[in-house]
């Protein structure tokens, strides 16, 4: 199974207590009645808890979906639970979301507005180009896939190299010349195929448990990241 985590930067001026204050038992919701029943649907944070300096818990989205069974038509309550963790690195402070990058964005912008009531309190994580290009040009044959944006040419948004194309370093440098990486997917020294993109979206194309995953977003790829 595909994992997938988006780190954010706090730029907002506060620590872990402030956070887990504001956090603690916080709850959105709102009553619905499906099928005769009550519902709550909104969003809550639960399981928050300190762990290693670090700030853990679970942001729970709760909504409703229309299904459909052999032509009948139904409406059924969901909840989706997504792991967040408040991560302190080198004087900074930053969130990871254990989503995929819509999700993640909009947990990362509720928290924004819960914890200082603007939207801008919790920006993205960002990598400069220039380390994605040394990420892949320091491991020659581990890039698998590479998207680059900016791109100069009129009416041409990216660009990408798959697979053998990456052999081609005429065309790898006229695309450098042409715009910056935005994607690339490679294969890291521990054998494990990982996508990463500049606005610091980490994909985990091998199998690996969620564990050790965030491990390596910790020790790994946060180090890539520069302050907003």
């Amino acid at each position: 199974m595909v994992l997938t985590f988006k780190v954010f930067e706090v730029v907002e001026k506060t620590d872990l207590t402030t956070i887990a204050l504001k956090l603690k038992n916080y709850k959105m919701v709102e009553v619905e009645e499906v099928n005769g029943k009550e519902v709550e649907v909104g969003f809550e944070v639960t399981n928050l808890r300190e762990k290693g300096g670090s700030l853990l818990g679970n942001f729970v989205e709760s909504f409703i979906v229309s299904l459909n069974y052999r032509g009948v038509d139904f409406r059924a309550p969901v909840s989706v639970s997504t792991f967040f963790e408040f991560y302190g690195y080198d004087g900074r402070l930053l969130l990871i979301v254990a989503a995929k990058k819509l999700r993640a964005n909009r947990v990362a912008s509720i928290f924004s507005t819960i914890l200082s009531a603007r939207k801008d309190a919790i920006l993205e994580a960002w990598i400069p180009a220039e380390t994605l290009k040394a990420l892949h040009e320091e491991r020659p044959g581990s890039a698998k896939v590479i998207f680059f944006d900016n791109v100069k040419l009129p009416g041409v948004d990216k660009l990408s190299l798959y697979g053998e194309q990456l052999a081609d370093t005429t065309l790898y440098n006229e695309y450098l010349r042409l715009g910056k990486i935005w994607y690339v997917v490679f294969e890291a020294e521990e054998g494990m195929v990982i996508g990463l993109t500049r606005n610091c979206v980490v994909t985990f194309f091998s199998k690996i448990d969620e564990d050790s995953a965030l491990k390596y977003v910790k020790e790994k790829i946060i180090p890539l990241t520069v302050k907003p």
